[in-house]
């Protein structure tokens, strides 16, 4: 009776292989349970960054859509309707700067003065206050001498967003059909553009997203037949039949 009994107690427990055999495999599967939570993790935190950026990028564009479109353009002796365009290079990243007339308010402070009519825009990368590379822009009045309202008043660059931290401006050049990064008139605007802005997440480890449009400018269509700056006034005088000095006309804006 009594070595039944040790028997039947022997069979109620575990032997030191089972636990192991049963620790490794709760560890395996836990193991299996983390890395699928992790991965569902990491893609849906992945998920919010491209959602962020495509918030980010989506904003940009639309502004830049509203200022290219606006864009105004007189010929006119001291350039100052113009379009520049510079190339440079920020964190392995296109940098570049374009300046131009428009009047459309957006890319300015919501205090900004000028955004209640035409003003020149500048449009560039550069270093925030944290030392990394961000959206800026800076306006002054459509007329003014763009290096010396630079020099005298020395503005404060107006920061746009901090997740755009590439820009790249290709412009397309009619008589070869291809798309350059180069512009050599200094009185002129381009008919067509290649936008692209570069949006970064968080993870460094992450490539940064490219929103890339092609803009068709609307005033370019002046090129072919200009128009005189609004600012020159052309002055006629009437005769009248008898001789006499009539009512004098003025004409802003005249073919030339």
């Amino acid at each position: 009776m009594e070595s039944r009994a040790m028997h039947s107690h022997s069979k109620a427990g575990f032997t030191l292989l089972e636990l192991i055999v049963a620790i490794t495999i709760l560890t395996v599967a836990m193991s299996i349970a983390f890395q699928a939570f992790s991965s569902t993790l990491r893609g849906w935190k992945r998920g919010n960054e491209v959602i962020e950026s495509i918030h980010h990028g989506d904003f940009a564009m639309r502004q830049c859509a509203s200022a290219l479109n606006s864009m105004i353009y007189f010929q006119d002796e001291r350039k100052r309707y113009a379009f520049r365009f510079e190339k440079e290079l920020s964190s392995s990243l296109p940098a570049n700067w374009i300046s131009f007339v428009t009047a459309s308010p957006y890319f300015l402070h919501p205090n900004d003065p000028l955004a209640e009519g035409p003003h020149r825009l500048q449009l560039f990368i550069q270093d925030d206050e944290y030392g990394n590379p961000a959206l800026h822009s800076i306006s002054m009045p459509a007329l003014s001498d763009e290096e010396e309202f630079i020099d005298e008043y020395d503005p404060e660059p107006y920061l746009i967003t901090r997740s755009v931290q590439g820009f790249e401006i290709l412009i397309y050049d009619f008589e070869s059909e291809e798309w350059t990064d180069e512009w050599d008139f200094d009185n002129r605007i381009p008919k067509r553009l290649l936008i692209s802005f570069f949006v970064i997440s968080e993870d460094e480890t992450e490539e940064p997203v490219v929103y890339t449009r092609v803009f068709n400018i609307p005033a370019a269509e002046s090129i072919d037949q200009p128009l005189s700056s609004p600012t020159t006034a052309n002055t006629t005088v009437q005769d009248d039949s008898d001789g006499n000095t009539g009512n004098t006309s003025v004409n802003v804006g005249a073919p030339q």
